[in-house]
Formats: structure tokens, sequence, C-alpha cells
């Protein structure tokens, strides 16, 4: 593990820009009400010479033209913002973007839709910031009203591909948005694993996640059936009060990403996503489910195994915690290849894997039993290999009675030996390589 010291220089740029549902949302179409009326043009207001208004409290906002945000404005969107099929939004690097206040139905929400792009690329020096419209944060000042643990102050940011999902149908609306009669730009899902939805990095997402509805809700970054033609890479998500990034399906690669003090799960994957997320950090609160929940495939027509490569998990916290503590949820028919993992701090050391006995090969359609292995080159369904326990963990606690089951292929507990170690002494490089995060929040406050 690797502990840094941050240059003058990075302060400053830093102090100028100073985390699911069980089931699947029922699909309900509902008449949009008056004032969430759809326009076919991007209503904007300048009510400052510094401030651009994009949208409307509860409304539909569809961009059907190109677009770019400058950071010589400060980009304030309202209700459901689309970026609509064919056009492409391009974010200046060093931008700040801010929500509206609405909640549940009326929750502001950045969507990308399927067949169009978004361009945001910040810098190290001047990362975009995406976060509610009550942070008093501004250009060349930080924020003086906002922590690490507000959460819920607006909806998210939402990535809608072509890529495959593994469901009963091949698209499917995506969890948090309301059905409307007759719109597509809320679906996700098809055949292209190349699909290519734009590029986004250096992007810091905070404050958001807002509850839709009972078990429906938004997460800080949504990607729903997104290709492997996007790039994903060096994002930072803070406080969302949901799952930090949640994956529907779809094949996108990601690279270096931070999640922080999520109330719900950090990494969300469901509906055979086979991507790699590579070099990546989940630090829980003590209030936090858990550092991932991974689901497999929803459908035997289409099955897929994902890559975590290089993880860091955080728990600092000494709390303790009756279900806010948790290693991860292992579920529902994954197929997955886990390597370099290093879990540490006093709040996972008292933590354990979940729901892992729950890969009985019997979920909705699925009859396939999945097999356990710790070689990478290997050709089981689930593959764990080179995770480290760093400080005073037990076998016992991390994988209790709930991961052994009737299936001995499935068994991590008699094979802890060959995937996990014990001890206070991990190499310099396990886990993910802390030093891509030095433009983050979350490096500013931990080191």
């Amino acid at each position: 593990m690797k502990h840094l010291k941050i240059s003058l220089t990075s302060l400053l740029a830093a102090a100028s820009f100073f985390a699911c549902s069980d089931d699947d949302p029922v699909t309900e179409y509902v008449a949009v009400p008056e004032t969430s009326q759809t326009t076919d043009q991007t209503t904007t207001t300048s009510t400052s010479p510094d401030t651009n208004t994009i949208g409307s409290s509860g409304g539909i906002t569809k961009i059907t033209e190109d677009q770019t945000w400058s950071n010589d404005q400060i980009h304030i969107i309202l209700g459901k913002v689309v970026i609509m099929d064919g056009v492409t939004l391009t974010v200046d690097a060093g931008t700040i973007i801010k929500a509206g206040e609405g909640q549940d139905n009326d929750a502001t929400t950045l969507i990308v839709a399927r067949g169009a792009k978004i361009y945001m690329n910040g810098t190290v020096e001047s990362p975009i910031i995406m976060t509610d419209i009550n942070d008093n944060i501004d250009y060349g000042s930080p924020s003086t009203n906002r922590n690490a643990l507000d959460r819920g102050k607006w909806g998210g940011l939402i990535i809608l591909g072509k890529a495959q999902i593994s469901d009963a149908v091949d698209e499917k609306l995506i969890e948090g948005v309301l059905a409307i009669e007759g719109e597509t730009w809320n679906f996700y899902g098809g055949m292209d694993d190349t699909d290519n939805s734009g590029n986004i990095s250096y992007v810091s997402i905070r404050h958001s996640g807002t509850q839709v509805a009972p078990d429906i809700e938004l997460q800080g970054l949504t990607l729903g059936a997104v290709g492997n033609g996007t790039t994903i890479e060096n994002v930072e998500i803070v406080a969302s009060k949901d799952d930090g990034v949640e994956f529907f399906g779809g094949a996108v690669n990601v690279t270096n990403l931070l999640i922080w003090n999520q109330f719900d799960d950090g990494i969300d994957i469901d509906m055979a996503y086979s991507g790699t997320i590579k070099n990546a950090i989940v630090e829980y609160a003590v209030d936090s489910d858990g550092a991932f929940e991974i689901d497999g495939a929803k459908d035997i027509s289409y099955e897929a195994q994902n890559t975590i490569e290089g993880l860091t998990v955080y728990g600092r916290f000494s709390e303790d915690a009756s279900d806010s503590d948790q290693l991860g949820r292992i579920r529902e028919n994954i197929q997955i290849k886990m390597s370099n993992v290093l879990y540490q701090g006093v709040a996972a050391e008292k933590s354990k894997f979940e729901k892992f006995s729950e890969n009985n090969g019997n979920y909705k359609n699925i009859v396939t039993a999945r097999s356990f292995g710790t070689d990478l080159s290997g050709l089981e369904d689930i593959i764990f290999s080179d995770f480290y326990f760093n400080g005073n963990f037990s076998q016992a606690t991390i994988v209790g009675p709930n991961t052994v089951n009737d299936n001995s292929n499935r068994d991590i507990n008699t094979a802890f030996g060959i995937w996990a170690s014990l001890g206070t002494s991990p190499d310099a490089d396990q886990g993910a390589d802390e030093s891509e995060f030095t433009w983050t929040w979350w490096s500013q406050a931990n080191n």
C-alpha cells in the first residue's frame, strides 16, 4: 500500500474544487404530469454572467443538438436532462455542474441515451465536478457547506448503451427513471458490445443517489448496457445515498475508480456485466452496506464473466454495525475473476462475505451450477486469487458458514489458504495503486 506525500501544487489544485435493490423494478407506465412536460430543445436561462441553467424542476429536457459546457460558467441542471440519440455533449476540463433539488420522481439526473455521446475529459489539475445546487463550491473557491457524508441531494449520472444484458428481454427501462408511454430514451440494452457512449475521465460525482421509490434508487454513476467502445477512467464518487456505481450488463471497462462513503454498496454488478474494473478503491462509512454486490446472469441465453483486478477496501470506522460492514455480497449465479485485493481497517476486520451460498444454479431462468477456482488461468465461473487481509482478521469471520453449501465446487472456505492471506505486512503493490488518485477529494482528506 502506498502512502503519498502530496505536493503543494496538488493541494492548491484540489483546493479549487473542494456511496440497489435486490430485485428488478417493475415497469409501470405513468402519465407525465403537467410540471414534467417533455420539450424538444434545451431551455437555457442565464441568471448571471457565469451561470447556465438547463432544464426545469421536475421536467424532462431533451438536448437534440450538440453542446459544449465550458469552464467559464457554472452549469445548473434541473429535472431530467437527456442527451438524445445522435447528439454529443462535451464538458470542458475544470467545469462545475450543479444539480437541482428535486427528489423522488423529480430527482435531477443527467441521462445519456442510447446512441448519444458524452465527452467529460477533466485533468489531474482541472477535474470536472458534479455536485448539488446548494453546494457553495465555485471556481477558485472550495465548498464550505458540504462534507463527505452529505448524501442524496440529487439523482446522478446515467449512461445508457446498446451492449448485451442478461434478462428475459434484450432491452429494459433503466432503474430509477419512470416509464413514459412511447418513449425509449430511458431504455438500455442491445447486441453491440463495442458500442461507444463517449469518454469520461477525471470526474468527481458528489452527494447523489436519491431514492425514487422504495427499493428503486439512483446511483452516483449508473451504467446500463454500456459498450467497451466507451472510455471510463479516473472517476471519484463521494457520498451516494445508494450505490457508488451500478453496472446493468454491458461490456465497458473502468480504470481508476474511487468510491467513498456510499450508503449501500460501493460497486454493484448485475445482468452479466462482461467488462473489467481495474485499480479501484472503496472506502465505506460506518453505515455503508458493503464494498460490493455482484449478481450474474438472469437468463441462460446470455452469460458472461467480469473481472475486478487491483481493489483496495477500507473500513476505517471502529463502531459495530449489524449489516453495514460486509466485505462484499457474492450472489446469484455470478461469473467473475477477482485478483489482487486488499482489505484493511478496524471495521473491515469485523466484516464478512455474505450470500455466497446463493450461487445455487437456480435463480430465475438459470439452471447451471457455478464452479469455484483459485487459478486465474482456469475455466471456473468464480475465481479468487491473491487476496490479502491486513490487520486483525480471522478466516472464521471472513468466510463463515454462509459461504459453504452442498456443492463443494463453490466452497471458498476450504480453499481459503490458496486464494487469501492474513497478516500485517502486505506487499507494497497489493491492491490499488493509490498514486492514481492524488487529484481526488478522498486523497486530500486521507493523506
